[in-house]
């Protein structure tokens, strides 16, 4: 039996070459899911010389971590992030993954972070660009809170078991996170989509 679940990847620190990562991420697993579900892929610029990618597509199951670490070896400058609203099982954890110059540098799974699961998962499966950067991108809202787990909570690899890593922020945190969603929507950033 199997499941679907939203994967959105960040991708970070772009000078050029934003279709190259795009079409790089399309090829190694997206192609096969694209028409599943919601998909698309937007551009926000971030000052003169740097960009922000943003892919979303529907797969079934699973984050595909390999897929993205692939991408990240031949595009070592870009710092990418891939958030999946239920990698493990339907109605499961969602999963983070941190990935830099070909390495997973950080993985866990969570259950809330908008509030409550409901809510997590709806920001999740139906993404706002400009919500998923403020949130989970580098030096953003998670890992400025995420910096505060890390002796509970080291930064590894946690080879796709999502649900025995959860890490969990407190009610405090959690409305940080809820706070964001309808503050974003008057955001001026300009995302342009491209396919």
């Amino acid at each position: 039996m199997g499941w679907d679940t939203q994967i959105n990847i960040i991708v970070e620190g772009i000078e050029i070459g934003e279709m190259e990562i795009a079409d790089a991420i399309f090829e190694s697993d997206a192609k096969d899911y694209y028409q599943n579900g919601m998909s698309f892929i937007k551009i926000r610029e971030c000052g003169s010389d740097s960009k922000v990618l943003f892919f979303t597509y529907e797969r079934r199951k699973y984050l595909p971590y390999w897929a993205i670490v692939e991408v990240s070896e031949k595009f070592k400058k870009n710092y990418f992030t891939v958030i999946a609203s239920s990698p493990d099982f339907l109605g499961g954890p969602s999963g983070l993954v941190k990935i830099t110059n070909g390495k997973i540098i950080d993985s866990y799974g969570f259950m809330e972070r908008f509030g409550n699961q409901e809510r997590t998962q709806r920001t999740l499966e139906v993404p706002d660009p400009e919500i998923m950067f403020r949130c989970f991108g580098k030096d953003k809202l998670e890992e400025t809170i995420r910096g505060l787990y890390i002796h509970q909570h080291p930064k590894k690899w946690i080879d796709e078991k999502y649900s025995e890593n959860l890490l969990e922020f407190n009610e405090e945190e959690r409305k940080r996170f809820a706070a964001m969603l309808p503050a974003t929507t008057a955001v001026p950033f300009k995302w342009t989509a491209i396919k």
